[in-house]
């Protein structure tokens, strides 16, 4: 999750070793992140833990990259995701299929997000697209308004 220790300052490993989902990521943090990767460039580096894939580290790209205009029940809908890029062949797939539904945080819990699909090949260079979380949640909220995604603990 610091591929660049220049961006280290501050951060204290969890106790139990587990990430605290916590607060949503709002668009001024994905449009500007304030990560660094190993060559020096900002970026939003997410963490998920799929099913297909376990646990794995990539960086967001932080611009919306796929917008879908579709008609459900009369109305129309515009869906908007942004992509999730891999570092490099090495590090292989964010996602493979399977993985969809998976919940993406930042490094610091923040919930970025929802895996709704990828394109490209999986085997280390392909392309995971999010749905951000924040119009997920508002969906929710019109029919839910009181529940909560997480709880925290302390």
């Amino acid at each position: 999750m610091f591929p660049n220790p220049e961006d280290r300052a501050g951060y204290k490993y969890p106790q139990d070793g587990l990430l605290q989902a916590s607060g949503v990521v709002q668009s001024h943090e994905i449009y500007n992140p304030t990560n660094i990767d190993a060559n020096g460039e900002k970026c939003l580096l997410v963490v998920k833990n799929g099913l297909a894939t376990g646990t794995t580290i990539d960086r967001a790209s932080g611009m919306e990259s796929l917008t879908r205009i579709y008609t459900e029940r009369g109305h129309k809908k515009t869906s908007i995701d942004f992509a999730v890029l891999p570092y490099g062949r090495r590090t292989g797939p964010f996602s493979t299929a399977g993985n969809s539904g998976s919940i993406v945080l930042t490094r610091d819990g923040g919930i970025l997000g929802m895996i709704t699909g990828g394109a490209g090949n999986t085997y280390g260079t392909g392309v995971t697209y999010l749905t951000p979380y924040r119009y997920i949640e508002e969906e929710i909220k019109k029919v839910f308004p009181d529940c909560h995604l997480y709880e925290v603990v302390e």
